[in-house]
């Protein structure tokens, strides 16, 4: 792998951020509810208020919330009632992810991948996440599903900035030529990890959901108090190709280390239960975010 000194990919990393401003990658809408979700004094109804602006979005948080993945009782009909349900940090997540579905689109990166298949995997691994902290650290399991929703957002940095340059990435990695971050260090001088992180700690997300990017290829050397969110992350990615659904873009094996399994303190019996839940979660997942 090539490697660049760390002043050479702080100057990469910090022209992207600049590109990525100027992109506006996120719905206005979206942008406020990530900052008033930061605010300790914000109130749902003013979280509620400021959903309604954007119609689209009031219509895609109905649908998620009365759906299985929430699970909520009754019909939710109004974004003040749903917001009061699902609490701030899932308001949150939601809208994000309802706001990025449009931004994977366009025409293929070769024959065989797409900028939808990067979305695809992306909600497929917060899904997978949210049912592993759901059965291991359950008070995570919202921050778990935006983090492993987000893991792979640097690729849509590289897409927004550079779309041959990511082009010429898929080809090497399709013709066995390189890993991808190696590929990625050679045709940007720094990897979607890297501007992954950066561009989530731009966002003011929480620092887990940027050391989780940074470091999803990688999580086990993290220190201790920093390697739950990215373990739960790297498993859940394991566990998806695990079910058949191989992302080109990323290691395909699905083995899962008695490591991991002690970083969230999770049995191996219980992960085959996890497993088997998996499917059907998989399908829920992208009915309500792909689709």
């Amino acid at each position: 792998m090539m490697t660049f000194d760390t002043s050479s990919r702080d100057a990469v990393v910090t022209a992207a951020l600049r590109r990525a401003s100027s992109l506006a990658m996120l719905p206005e809408t979206a942008t406020r509810v990530i900052q008033l979700a930061s605010d300790p004094n914000v109130t749902m109804g003013r979280l509620a208020e400021v959903i309604e602006t954007s119609p689209e979005l009031c219509a895609r948080i109905l649908r998620i919330v009365n759906s299985a993945f929430y699970g909520f009782p009754g019909e939710v009909r109004s974004i003040q009632r749903a917001t009061t349900l699902m609490g701030l940090e899932s308001v949150r997540n939601v809208t994000v992810a309802a706001s990025l579905t449009r931004v994977f689109q366009g025409r293929s990166l070769s024959a065989t991948f797409s900028p939808k298949d990067i979305w695809t995997h992306s909600v497929a691994v917060g899904t997978a996440t949210r049912l592993l902290a759901e059965a291991a650290v359950p008070t995570l399991a919202e921050e778990a599903f935006l983090a492993g929703m987000l893991h792979d957002i640097g690729l849509m940095m590289e897409l927004q900035m550079d779309r041959a340059k990511l082009s010429s990435v898929v080809a090497v990695v399709e013709a066995g030529q390189a890993d991808v971050l190696g590929a990625e260090e050679a045709a940007f001088g720094a990897t979607h990890q890297d501007f992954g992180a950066a561009l989530l700690t731009a966002w003011g997300l929480p620092s887990s959901l940027s050391i989780t990017a940074q470091y999803h290829h990688s999580p086990l050397p993290l220190p201790a108090q920093h390697r739950l969110v990215p373990a739960l992350v790297y498993t859940a990615e394991r566990l998806v190709a695990g079910v058949d659904r191989v992302f080109l873009l990323d290691d395909r094996s699905s083995i899962v280390s008695d490591d991991l399994l002690e970083c969230f303190s999770m049995s191996r019996d219980r992960l085959v239960a996890v497993t088997a839940e998996l499917p059907a979660a998989l399908d829920e997942g992208s009915r309500l975010f792909v689709q």
